[in-house]
Order: structure tokens, then sequence, then C-alpha cells
């Protein structure tokens, strides 16, 4: 017996060294996802391309911070008895720095989004399974096009970034200098045009599904060139989107309503939310509604809401509607309530803010409502509300600023009255000027009020060259206002239309070097 055991132990260690070789240390679970056993198929592929478009959720939740409330179209609601948001409040009044932790996670959602997508490029380029052309172009350009978007959002955003293409395999691969901001516009104009060239014109007949097309492309590719104010490029690629099957919606309101996303011929580009339980929800209209112990008369579900009081609409802004302008009511809302004995708001009843006088005893707090469409589940902080990145009117007002900035204002004005008619009415509301400086103006007013909220402000501020001049005026009456500003807010300066590398990176690169002004 004792020979027996003996020899059995020999065998199955022959057995155990004999399976230690190479093919069998790598093996992967079968049972898990990993880079062994996956981009083995079309599905694979699909679903990697899926988890590119993920971090633009991580950026819709951090952007309206720091392109709508840094400009003069929203504040915040400022709360005495909490400070623990000062570095956020310090971000709209131009006093945040490098440690700031909005900043930091956008630019970690966009480099998120810009791996994922260069893993894809770079695995596409070296499978080993059929795939025929229509499915490998259309991956190649919903990844070149998200790319491209994740690039053209840190270089307007941050400046020159670094600038990786490749998937990140080595330690040398993870840590490079910044690119300059010419470098990082030429990548995104070639990654978009590629994409444009690649993709399908949009399919209206099975609804909008969040996903690049064409249009997508040919949108963000004409802003890029507006943003570096060629506008005889900008022109054509705006000319082509209004004869893709774009339209507006006859109602302003119904844009933004969950219940008609992904069937909305007006939507060319949306970030993708679902409410549920897989962690895809939104939340924005619990930011922008005040903060308050019962939000049961605001939303239909009771909750202590203690994250709201973000992108407050602005009098600045308000008292540039003109009267029938149906975008005003439809953009901005008031909450009627008290305070109680510890001032906290007591919310009554949401009110139209049309005409609005507050009656006699009554707290009113302006509110995005935009996105504002109860009931609301009874999940807190869990909504079906899309972000709008780019939708028809825009694509409309950047082909009237393109033809206008290219000689051609006549051209420009049934673009720019189309977007007026929803809003005033038909045959209401037209702009008549023909001069150009008179119509750049125009345009760029318009902008501002049928896009609020919808995080362009602070960019087209820039684009235009305002931002200096408008947003210094605009800190000098903010400051009379809210007299808890200190005197260095609002000290707006050109080193402050970039905001800063995050100081995260800087000490994880040493190749690094920050903005200047941080």
């Amino acid at each position: 017996m004792k020979h027996i055991k003996l020899f059995v132990c020999l065998i199955l260690t022959v057995i155990v060294l004999g399976a230690c070789k190479k093919d069998f240390l790598n093996l992967y679970p079968p049972g898990n996802l990993n880079e062994g056993n996956f981009y083995k198929s079309v599905q694979d592929f699909q679903q990697a391309v899926n988890g590119a478009y993920a971090p633009l959720r991580d950026i819709a939740n951090n952007a309206y911070f720091m392109d709508e409330m840094r400009a003069d179209n929203a504040y915040f609601d400022y709360n005495q008895k909490d400070r623990g948001n000062a570095a956020t409040e310090n971000l709209v009044t131009f006093l945040d720095d490098a440690n700031n932790t909005i900043t930091l996670n956008r630019y970690q959602a966009d480099y998120n989004g810009i791996s994922r997508a260069n893993v894809v490029l770079d695995r596409l380029a070296k499978i080993d399974f059929a795939m025929s052309d229509s499915v490998k172009n259309q991956l190649i350009g919903e990844t070149k096009a998200l790319r491209g978007h994740y690039y053209f959002d840190l270089v307007r955003t941050y400046g020159g970034v670094p600038m990786p293409l490749h998937e990140t395999i080595l330690r040398s691969d993870a840590f490079k200098p910044r690119a300059t901001a010419e470098e990082v516009y030429t990548q995104v104009i070639a990654d978009l045009t590629e994409a444009m060239n690649l993709l399908p014109a949009p399919n209206f007949s099975n609804g909008q599904t969040g996903r690049v097309t064409k249009g997508t492309a040919a949108t963000e590719l004409g802003a890029v060139y507006l943003q570096r104010k060629d506008y005889a490029k900008a022109l054509p690629l705006f000319q082509s989107v209004v004869q893709m099957g774009y339209a507006l919606q006859p109602n302003f309101r119904d844009v933004f309503n969950p219940a008609n996303k992904n069937g909305n011929k007006e939507m060319i580009f949306d970030v993708q939310f679902q409410s549920g339980t897989t962690g895809q929800q939104s939340n924005f209209i619990y930011r922008f509604i005040p903060i308050t112990t019962n939000t049961m008369n605001i939303l239909g579900v009771n909750f202590n809401n203690t994250i709201g009081g973000w992108d407050v609409p602005t009098d600045d802004l308000i008292s540039n509607f003109e009267t029938g302008d149906s975008r005003l009511d439809a953009s901005v809302g008031i909450i009627e309530g008290t305070l109680d004995v510890n001032t906290n708001f007591i919310p009554s009843k949401v009110v139209s803010i049309v005409n609005y006088t507050p009656p006699a005893g009554v707290v009113a707090k302006k509110f995005a409502r935009k996105y504002f469409f109860p009931p609301y589940p009874a999940i807190t902080q869990n909504t079906d509300q899309n972000w709008p990145l780019y939708r028809y009117a825009d694509a409309l007002l950047m082909l009237a600023e393109s033809l206008n900035e290219t000689g051609k204002p006549a051209e420009a004005l049934p673009y720019l009255n189309q977007v007026r008619t929803r809003a005033f009415g038909a045959g209401k509301g037209q702009i008549t000027i023909s001069d150009q400086a008179g119509l750049r103006a125009a345009i760029a007013k318009e902008r501002r009020l049928e896009l609020a909220f919808e995080n362009k402000r602070w960019q087209d501020l820039i684009r235009t060259g305002q931002a200096v001049t408008v947003l210094n005026a605009y800190g000098v009456k903010q400051k009379q206002l809210f007299p808890y500003l200190l005197p260095q807010s609002y000290l707006v300066t050109e080193n402050r239309l970039l905001y800063p590398i995050p100081t995260r990176d800087i000490q994880l690169n040493s190749q690094l070097v920050q903005n200047p002004g941080y």
C-alpha cells in the first residue's frame, strides 16, 4: 500500500509539472472578460465602442459648472449654513485653482474616453476574423468621432494636452508631454473628417439612438472650424447638415422632454441616460432645484435634497428675453415657498416666470426649468433625462454665423429667423438686420437664449472674443448683488479662459507644464 501511494504521488507530480508550461500559465478564466478572450467577435467590438460612449455621462455631470455657470447665464444659490461647496463656487467666481475636483473629473473622463477609443482602434487593426467593410467602417467611424469629440473638449477647456493615439501598454506610453493646441486641433479635424466619411447619414425611421452619425461628425467638425474662426471651412459642413433630414420640434419645450428622446429629429447628438437600477441614470433636476428638506411639491417625490442650488438662472440672462419669447417660460421656472424657523426653504409650488411678481411673504427661487418634467420615480436622484450636445437649432445658428462671417448676411437671416419663428410664432419676432456687425450681435444673443443651460455660453464668449470684457462687467454687478463675494472674485484675464491642468496629473507626469496664471 505504501508503494502504491508513493507511485500515485509521483504520477500527480509529473502531471502538475507537465501542466506548468507557458500555454497553461497564459490561460484566462473562461467566465471573465479580459484582453485574452475579448475582441474576438463583432459583438465584442460593439460592446467596446459602447464603453467609449460612457465617459460622456461623466463629462455631462460636471460640465455645467464649467461651461454655463462660469459665464453669465447661471449662478448658484449661496448656502450660508453649509460651506462645503466653496471649492465648486470658486470655479464659478474665478477663484479656482489646479486642485479643483470638477476640472479633474472632466479631464479624467475625457482621457477615459480616449483610452477606450484607442484600444478599439488598435485592436480593430489586427483582427483575425471576418468582418464586413460596412460593420468595420461603422465601428471605426463611431470611435474616431468619439476620440475627436474628447480631444476637442480637452483642447477647448485646457489647451494643448498630451495626445496618446494608441493603446497604452508600456509605462512610457502613459507619460507624455503636452502637445500644442494646434497639434491637438489637427488631430481632432483628422478624426472627425474620417468619421464623417465613414459613417452613414442619420436614419430617422427607427428613431435616434444616441450613436454618432455623419450628421454628428459634420456638425462637430463645423463647430471646430467655427472655434478656429475658419468660417469658409465651417460653412459647407453646416450646409450639408441641413440636407440630412433634421428638423426643429414644433414646440421648444418638447425638445427636452424625456418622453420624446430618441424619436426627436432635432437632436443631433445627446448624452444618453437611463433611469433604473443599471447605474446609468441622471439627476440634473435634483442639482438644479433649491436645497430643501422635502421635494414633494416640486418633483412629486419626497427627498431631502442637499445637492441642489446649482445652475440658477441669472437676472442678466432673464432680462435678455423679449416679450413673447416662449423660450423664457420653457427655460426658467419659479419655485415659491417659505423659510422655516431654521431658515430651511420649504417649497409650495412651481409657477411660471412670465410677468411674475412674488406675493408678499413668499420666497421665490429661480431654477433651470428646461430639464423639469415631473412626476419623477420613487427612486430618488434617478431620472431618464438625456443631456443635449448638439441639436438642429444650434446647427442652424452656426450656419447663420458662418454665412454672416463670410460676407453673406442676407443668406444668414432665414436660418436665424427659422429658430426665432418657433420661439415667437409664425410671422413674429423676425430679424431684419442686414449689416454684418449688427447681425453678428443678433446671432450671439440668439445663441444665448436658445441654448441657455446647454453649456454653450462660456465657449461662445471665448470664441467671439467677448469673454474678458463681458464677464468682468458681469462680475462688477455680481459683487454689488452678493456682498459675500471676495474682491478678487471675477477678475477675469486671458489666462482664465483655460482651466488648469489638474495637480494630480502634474504630480504624476513630470513632463507636464501648468497653464499660465495657475
